[in-house]
């Protein structure tokens, strides 16, 4: 009877352990959220109002094409019913002043306008706005899209992203809402409320960007945030480097900063 009598609380203990560990884990988890729920959530980070922000952008072209590096600031203003962001170069010094005004109100196509020294400012067409921005592998349109405010928004899976267990979240566009993609694809940290991977597919289904957040930090707002991004070309094998960190939220921008004359 002794080695049973010492097996006892041997097991109950391993027992107890299994379901010590289960309650703790149950209760760190995340709760549970509908796909319509959880995209709302995500899209109301994205219209935080006005803020200001400091951007180092670092664009390694395909095979053939220097790399290179710019800096940036960004002035924005969103909110659910419109948008506005001003992208200004402050380095290097022979693009320093180069900049792009972005607008976008409700569901209407977005619009933008360039500006280069001393006085030169040309609106940007409809196709114009599916180019690369400042020649990276963000188009100007990607800058104001908002895809989780889209109509259809669906759980699709889980993945894994950096060691991280994630909700897979598909977007697409209703009929009234225009994009360059058919379908969005977004990995969520649903304990931060986080992307760490966005993908774009066309309606052929291809996976034409690819979007990965490498580095998570505290805002201004004590929100965990996407500090460091990393936009892969799919299709030409370019990728673009984001640095973002510096943000600050709250601030008092003119219309004027926000006009033709503020570029």
């Amino acid at each position: 009877m002794k080695p049973i009598q010492r097996l006892i609380p041997g097991a109950l203990a391993c027992a107890l352990m299994t379901v010590f560990a289960t309650v703790a884990t149950a209760a760190d988890a995340p709760p549970a959220m509908s796909a319509k729920d959880l995209a709302a959530k995500l899209s109301a980070l994205q219209q935080d109002g006005a803020s200001y922000v400091r951007l180092k952008l670092d664009v390694k072209p395909p095979p053939g094409s220097p790399p290179f590096t710019l800096q940036l600031q960004i002035k924005q203003r969103r909110s659910p019913s419109s948008s506005e962001i001003l992208y200004q170069v402050l380095w290097p010094k022979a693009r320093a002043g180069e900049s792009v005004l972005l607008r976008r109100t409700g569901d209407q196509a977005a619009t933008g306008s360039l500006f280069t020294p001393p006085n030169t400012q040309r609106p940007l067409t409809a196709s114009q706005m599916k180019e690369p921005m400042f020649g990276s592998d963000m188009s100007y349109a990607d800058v104001l899209e908002n895809f989780f405010a889209w109509d259809h928004q669906a759980i699709v899976g889980t993945g894994v992203v950096d060691r991280v267990n994630c909700q897979i979240l598909e977007s697409k566009p209703g009929k009234a809402q225009r994009s360059n993609s058919a379908s969005v694809r977004t990995w969520v940290d649903l304990r931060r409320l986080v992307p760490l991977r966005v993908e774009k597919y066309a309606a052929s289904g291809t996976a034409t960007r690819r979007i990965d957040t490498t580095r998570v930090v505290s805002d201004d707002l004590n929100r965990q945030i996407p500090a460091n991004l990393t936009i892969h070309n799919l299709q030409t094998g370019s990728t673009t480097e984001l640095d973002g960190s510096k943000i600050k939220h709250g601030v008092t921008f003119t219309d004027r900063e926000f006009g033709e004359s503020g570029q």
